[in-house]
C-alpha cells in the first residue's frame, strides 16, 4: 500500500480545504513549523482507515475545527496490488464514506469501511476499542510514541509471525504455539480472573454456585421442619375460636333484632314518601297560583305603563322645543371667546421675545464685563509662554551639563596626577630674565613677563627674539603614563568639543550660566503652577482663552436692535422694561385664564345641551318603541275583558292551592320524624355491621384454617426428611465437581507453563527473521552492534562489543528512541518482503539525537524508503533538510 493523496476539511486549523502534495514512493518529508496541522493530519489520515464513519469516539471529535459547525471530511488517495484507491469520510455530520476503486464507487457507508479494512488485512474491533490496526499499529507512529517500544497487537502479531513461519516453517514457539498459548489463555480466562479469583459466569464459578445453592436449599428444608410443630398448635387454637363464633341463638337473637329494625324503618320511609308526594303537590298549586298572580300584575303593569308612555311623549317634545335656540346663542359666545384667545396669545408672544432680547442683552454685558480680565490672564499666560521657550531654548544650546563638569574634574585630576608623576622624573627648566629680557622670551610660543621654573616633562622651545630658539628634550620616561596622559588630554578635547567650549574655564563659566537658566526655569514652573495649570496644558489655555474671548467679542458684535431692543440700552432700563414686561404677561396670562374659563363653560353648556338633546331624542325612540310593543300586546280595546278573565283563573288557583295545603298539614301529622327515621337506620347499620362482622371473622378463620391444614399437610406429604437427605447426597456430589473444576484449573496453568518454557528456549530462532531485517539498519547507526529480542518482539536490550548487553531501559532517552525506530523500520521490512507492504509514518520522530547520530538514522530511513514508502512529519525545518526525499506541502484546494 502507498499513500499518493491526502484532503480534508473542517478538520483542526483547516477549516477550509487543504490537500498535502507531493506523496510518492521512498522518503517523503512534511518539514512545517509548531502549530502547522502536521499531527492533525496525521490523526486525521488515522481515523479515516481506522474509524467507522458513524463514530462518536472524543478522539475524533477532537479533530473537529474550534468554534465552527462543520463535518470533518478526510479523503486518503492510495495506492494497492497495482490498483488506484480513494475513501472518502465525512465523521461527527452530514456522516457518510464512500470507497472508489479505479475512480468506480465500489461501497459506501458501513460497506465502505468494512470494505477498506477488508482490502488492508485489518479486523473490525468490539464496541468502542475500534479495529485492531495490524501492522499499521507498528509502522505509524505518532507525535510522542517514537519512544515507545514496538508492542505488537494480536493481528500485527500474527502478520509478523505469518511472515516468520514462511521462512523458517513451523516451531514450537511459532504462530501454532502462539495459537496453542491464546487457547489456553481463553480457557484459563473461563476459569480464573487476572487476580485468580474463580471468574463470573465461568465453569468453577458456576460449581461453586451450584454447590452454594444446594446448601442453601439444604437450609431451608431443615428450617421447614422446625417450623411444623409450631404450625399444629397455632391449628388447635383457631379451631377453639371457630367453635365459640357459630353459637346458634347468638346467631338467632342477632337475626330477630334486625328484622325488626328493618320492618319498622319501612313503615317510616312509606309515610314520608306520601308526605313528599303531597308535599309535591302543594308546590305545583303554589307555583299555578304565583303565575295567574304574576300574569294579572304583568296585565296591569302594562295598562300603567301604556298611560305614562303617552303622557311622557308629550312632555319631552314640548321641552325639546326651545334647545335649538340656546345651543346657537352658546356658539356665538365660544367664537367670541377664541378671538379673545388669539389677540392675547399674539401679545403674550411678543412680550416673550422682547424679554429673551433683553435677557441676551444681559448676559453679554455680563460676559463683557469679565473681558478685560480674560485678556489680561491671556498676556499673562503668552508672556509666561514665551519665557518658558525661551529659557527652554537656552537650555538647549548650553550642554555646560553637571556631568560634563564632573567629567573635566576627573579627566583635569587624571592630568595633573600623570603630570606629577612626568615632573618627578623630568629636568627642572628655570628662566630667569634679565632688566631687558621681559616681553622678548617665549616658552612654547608663550610670551613671559617674569621668571618661570617648570618641570621639562615634554619638548619645551625657548626663542630669544632675534637671537635664538633652544629645545629642551626630556629624556625617555615612563611611557605608560605618557601614553594615558595622552589618552586623558584628548579625552578632555573631546568633552570641550561636545560641550561647545574651546576651555576648561569657558565650561565652568557656561556651567555657571546654566545653572542660572536652570533655577530660572525652576520659577517658571512655580509661577505656571500659581494660575493652576499643568505645564503640558499651557498652550491648550491660552487656546481656550483666545476662543472665550473671541466668543465674547462676536456676542457683543452680533447685538442689533431687532424686537425693539437697542444695543446701547442702560443696564437700569432693561431691567425696568423686563419688570414690565413680566407684569404685562401676568395680566396677559390671567386674561387668558378667564378667557379660557369662559370657552370651558360655553363649551360645558354646548355640551350639556347637546347631551340634554340627545337623551330627548333617545327617549322618544325608546318610549315609542315600548309603546308599541306595549300595544300590540294589549290593545285599547280588548284590555277590560282581559282584566276580568285574569281575575277569574287567579280566583281559582287560589282554592286548589287551600285544598292541597290542607292535605299536607294532615299527613305531617301522621308521618314520624326524621330523628326517629335516623334512629332505625343507624340501629340497623349497627346490626348489620355486628352479623357481618361475624361472618367475615368465620371466614377469615375458615382461611387461616384451611391454611393451617395445607401446610401441615404439605410439610408432611413432601417428605421433608426424605427431601434433607437428597439434598445431602446433592451438596457432596456438587462439592466434588468443584474439586474436578479446580484440578481441570491447575492442569491448564502448568500446560501453559510448560508451553512458555518451550516458547523461550526457541524465541532466538523465532526472532532470527526480524533480526536479520534489523541488522543492515542497525549496522547504519550502531556499527556492529545486535539487539537482543524478547517475548512478543519486544526489545530487551543492545550488545556493543561487550560480552554482556546493556539493558534497555538502561540506554539514554535517544537513543531508546533510535532503536524503536529501527526495529519498527525492520518489522516493515520483513512485512514488506513477505508482500504485505504498509507505508512508514514517523511524526516528530528523532527529538533527541545529536548531529551526527540523526544523520545515520536518515541514511536508516533512507534504505527503508527503497522497499516501502516513508513518510517523516517534523517541525525541525532545517535538522531534518539532510534527509533529501520528496518534499511534501500543504496547499489550499
Amino acid at each position: 500500500m502507498r499513500l499518493t493523496g491526502i484532503r480534508v476539511e473542517g478538520v483542526g486549523r483547516f477549516a477550509a480545504p487543504v490537500a498535502v502534495s507531493g506523496l510518492g514512493p521512498g522518503v517523503n518529508i512534511l518539514a512545517a513549523g509548531n502549530e502547522a496541522g502536521k499531527s492533525t493530519l496525521f490523526r486525521a489520515v488515522r481515523a479515516c482507515l481506522f474509524e467507522r464513519h458513524a463514530t462518536s469516539r472524543e478522539d475524533v471529535a477532537a479533530l473537529a475545527s474550534a468554534g465552527l459547525s462543520l463535518p470533518v471530511r478526510v479523503a486518503l488517495d492510495f495506492e494497492h496490488g497495482g490498483h488506484g484507491y480513494r475513501i472518502e469520510k465525512s465523521f461527527l455530520r452530514s456522516r457518510s464514506a464512500q470507497f472508489f476503486r479505479d475512480g468506480v464507487l465500489v461501497a459506501r457507508d458501513r460497506a465502505a469501511d468494512e470494505a477498506v479494512w477488508d482490502l488492508i488485512g485489518i479486523a473490525p474491533g468490539n464496541g468502542r476499542a475500534g479495529v485492531d490496526e495490524a501492522a499499521f499499529g507498528l509502522l505509524w507512529v505518532g507525535q510522542r510514541q517514537s519512544f515507545v517500544t514496538p508492542s505488537p497487537s494480536e493481528a500485527a502479531a500474527a502478520a509478523l509471525n505469518r511472515a516468520i513461519h514462511e521462512e523458517v516453517g513451523t516451531l514450537v514457539g511459532g504462530e501454532r504455539a502462539r495459537q496453542l498459548l491464546a487457547s489456553l489463555a481463553a480457557d484459563i480466562d473461563r476459569l480464573y480472573t487476572a487476580q485468580g479469583r474463580p471468574k463470573a459466569g465461568g465453569p468453577l464459578a458456576a460449581a461453586i454456585q451450584q454447590r452454594d445453592a444446594l446448601a442453601s436449599e439444604l437450609a431451608v428444608v431443615e428450617a421447614r421442619l422446625a417450623d411444623l410443630d409450631t404450625h399444629l398448635t397455632e391449628l388447635t387454637e383457631r379451631l377453639k375460636e371457630r367453635g365459640e363464633l357459630n353459637d346458634p341463638a347468638l346467631a338467632a337473637e342477632l337475626a330477630a333484632d334486625l328484622a325488626q329494625a328493618q320492618k319498622a324503618f319501612a313503615d317510616g320511609e312509606a309515610a314520608h314518601a306520601l308526605l313528599t308526594r303531597l308535599e309535591v303537590a302543594e308546590q305545583k298549586a303554589r307555583l299555578a297560583f304565583d303565575a295567574a298572580e304574576n300574569i294579572l300584575a304583568d296585565h296591569l303593569r302594562r295598562a300603567d305603563r301604556i298611560d305614562a308612555d303617552r303622557a311622557r311623549l308629550a312632555e319631552l317634545a314640548t321641552e325639546r322645543a326651545p334647545l335649538d335656540a340656546q345651543v346657537q346663542t352658546a356658539n356665538a359666545g365660544i367664537a367670541a371667546v377664541e378671538a379673545d384667545k388669539a389677540e392675547t396669545d399674539t401679545r403674550i408672544r411678543r412680550e416673550e421675545a422682547q424679554e429673551r432680547a433683553l435677557q441676551r442683552l444681559a448676559a453679554v454685558r455680563a460676559q463683557a464685563a469679565g473681558l478685560d480680565a480674560l485678556k489680561r490672564r491671556r498676556a499673562d499666560l503668552a508672556a509666561l509662554k514665551t519665557r518658558i521657550v525661551d529659557n527652554d531654548i537656552a537650555l538647549e544650546a548650553n550642554r555646560a551639563t553637571a556631568q560634563a563638569v564632573a567629567e573635566l574634574d576627573r579627566l583635569q585630576r587624571e592630568i595633573a596626577v600623570s603630570d606629577a608623576r612626568l615632573a618627578a622624573a623630568a629636568a627642572q627648566v628655570s628662566l630667569v630674565l634679565g632688566p631687558s629680557g621681559a616681553g622678548r622670551v617665549r616658552l612654547d610660543g608663550e610670551i613671559l613677563h617674569g621668571d618661570v621654573a617648570q618641570a621639562a616633562v615634554r619638548p619645551l622651545a625657548i626663542a630669544i627674539d632675534g637671537i635664538a630658539t633652544i629645545t629642551v628634550t626630556p629624556p625617555p620616561t615612563d611611557a605608560a603614563t605618557v601614553k594615558a596622559r595622552g589618552q586623558h588630554e584628548a579625552a578632555l578635547n573631546t568633552l570641550l568639543k561636545a560641550a561647545g567650549h574651546g576651555s576648561p574655564e569657558d565650561l565652568r563659566t557656561g556651567r555657571a550660566a546654566r545653572e542660572t537658566l536652570e533655577m530660572e526655569a525652576t520659577a517658571l514652573k512655580a509661577e505656571l503652577r500659581s494660575f493652576g495649570i499643568a505645564a503640558d496644558a499651557l498652550t491648550k489655555n491660552v487656546a481656550v482663552l483666545d476662543v472665550d474671548i473671541a466668543r465674547i467679542v462676536s456676542l457683543q458684535d452680533s447685538l442689533s436692535a431687532g424686537d425693539g431692543v437697542p444695543p446701547d440700552l442702560p443696564d437700569a432700563d432693561i431691567a425696568a422694561r423686563l419688570a414690565a414686561i413680566r407684569t404685562g404677561r401676568e395680566e396677559a396670562r390671567q386674561r387668558r385664564q378667564t378667557l379660557d374659563a369662559r370657552l370651558a363653560a360655553h363649551n360645558g353648556t354646548l355640551a350639556a345641551l347637546a347631551a340634554r338633546r340627545g337623551e330627548i331624542a333617545g327617549s322618544l325612540a325608546e318610549i315609542d318603541t315600548r309603546l308599541a310593543a306595549d300595544l300590540a300586546r294589549l290593545p285599547d280595546d280588548t284590555r277590560a275583558a282581559r282584566h276580568a278573565a285574569l281575575d277569574a283563573a287567579l280566583a281559582q288557583a287560589r282554592e286548589t292551592l287551600q285544598t292541597q295545603a290542607a292535605a299536607l298539614e294532615g299527613q305531617r301529622r301522621q308521618a314520624p320524624p326524621a330523628d326517629e327515621l335516623d334512629r332505625l337506620r343507624l340501629r340497623i347499620r349497627r346490626l348489620e355491621d355486628a352479623r357481618n362482622n361475624r361472618r367475615a371473622k368465620l371466614e377469615q378463620l375458615e382461611r387461616i384454617i384451611a391454611g393451617l391444614e395445607g401446610q401441615i399437610l404439605n410439610a408432611g406429604g413432601d417428605g421433608l426428611g426424605e427431601r434433607a437427605e437428597a439434598l445431602r447426597a446433592d451438596l457432596d456430589l456438587a462439592g466434588q465437581e468443584v474439586e474436578r473444576v479446580e484440578r481441570r484449573g491447575t492442569s491448564l496453568r502448568l500446560l501453559r507453563e510448560t508451553v512458555e518454557d518451550c516458547y523461550r528456549q526457541h524465541r532466538d530462532r523465532l526472532t532470527a527473521p526480524l533480526r536479520r531485517h534489523l541488522a543492515p539498519y542497525l549496522n547504519d547507526v550502531f556499527p556492529a552492534a545486535e539487539v537482543t529480542l524478547g517475548d512478543g518482539f519486544g526489545i530487551e536490550g543492545i550488545r556493543r562489543g561487550a560480552p554482556d548487553a546493556e539493558r534497555f531501559e538502561s540506554l539514554s532517552d535517544g537513543t531508546q528512541e533510535q532503536i524503536a525506530v529501527l526495529v519498527r523500520l525492520a518489522m516493515g521490512s520483513l512485512l514488506a518482503e513477505r508482500g504485505f507492504e504498509v507505508p512508514v509514518i514517523l511524526d516528530d520522530a528523532l527529538v533527541y539525537s545529536d548531529d551526527g547520530r540523526i544523520a545515520r538514522m536518515f541514511d536508516a530511513l533512507s534504505r527503508a524508503g527503497e522497499k516501502q514508502q516513508v513518510i517523516v512529519l517534523t517541525c525541525r525545518t532545517r535538522a531534518f533538510a539532510a534527509l533529501g526525499g520528496r518534499p511534501l506541502a500543504i496547499t489550499d484546494v
